[in-house]
């Protein structure tokens, strides 16, 4: 896949005989660990357009939430997805070329990108991958998953925690909505605690 333009965090790509609109990774150009790595199924073509992920009403509901409980600070931003790396945050996604969320990738775009996102994790090594939609993660291991944390899933994605987001609009109850938010909330923390007393105590014992 070969960038042929680029507006925002929009690119137009070569792949194959095809060229495309679609919205770019946004990862370090290091292989410095994240904290988060987000992952969505495909870009929407109203986030294409834009220049910026997430920019329909399950997208906006997505990034309130992550400002809401303090996991996302935004900054001087207008675009959410701009305060990413700034967070030490990334995003991807499974397949990259546009569509509705109505139509699903086919069976080899899911295997194709299962093995991209492993790749990435085993560069960026994030502490914790966020799979935006369920049903996304559901299908790349092939079983059933829950709302927030997946102990089950220890393991199958390095030494990263899986974690599914309580998107409106789907089965999941708001009581588990705000549990799931608030345990994501609390190992953030954890993660941004530890990184602050371990430079901490490198800094004093130089």
């Amino acid at each position: 896949m070969e960038i042929i333009e680029k507006m925002d965090n929009a690119v137009k790509v070569k792949d194959g005989d095809k060229e495309y609109w679609t919205l770019a990774d946004i990862l370090p150009n290091s292989d410095k660990p994240l904290e988060v790595l987000i992952i969505g199924k495909v870009p929407a073509p109203i986030s294409v357009k834009a220049g910026h992920y997430y920019q329909g009403n399950q997208g906006q509901f997505f990034w309130k939430k992550l400002r809401e409980y303090g996991l996302l600070n935004i900054g001087k931003h207008i675009y959410e997805d701009n305060a990413l790396l700034e967070n030490d945050w990334g995003i991807t996604d499974v397949a990259k070329e546009p569509n509705e969320f109505s139509d699903e990738p086919t069976a080899e775009e899911y295997c194709e990108g299962l093995q991209r996102i492993k790749s990435l994790i085993d560069n960026h090594k994030p502490r914790i991958i966020l799979f935006v939609y369920k049903k996304v993660l559901d299908r790349l291991v092939g079983r059933k998953s829950v709302y927030g944390f997946n102990p089950g899933l220890d393991g199958e994605f390095g030494a990263s925690k899986v974690f599914v987001f309580p998107m409106k609009g789907t089965p999941c109850k708001k009581e588990l909505q705000l549990k799931a938010m608030d345990e994501l909330k609390k190992e953030v923390e954890l993660i941004r605690n530890n990184k602050f007393v371990t430079v901490s105590y490198t800094h004093l014992t130089l």
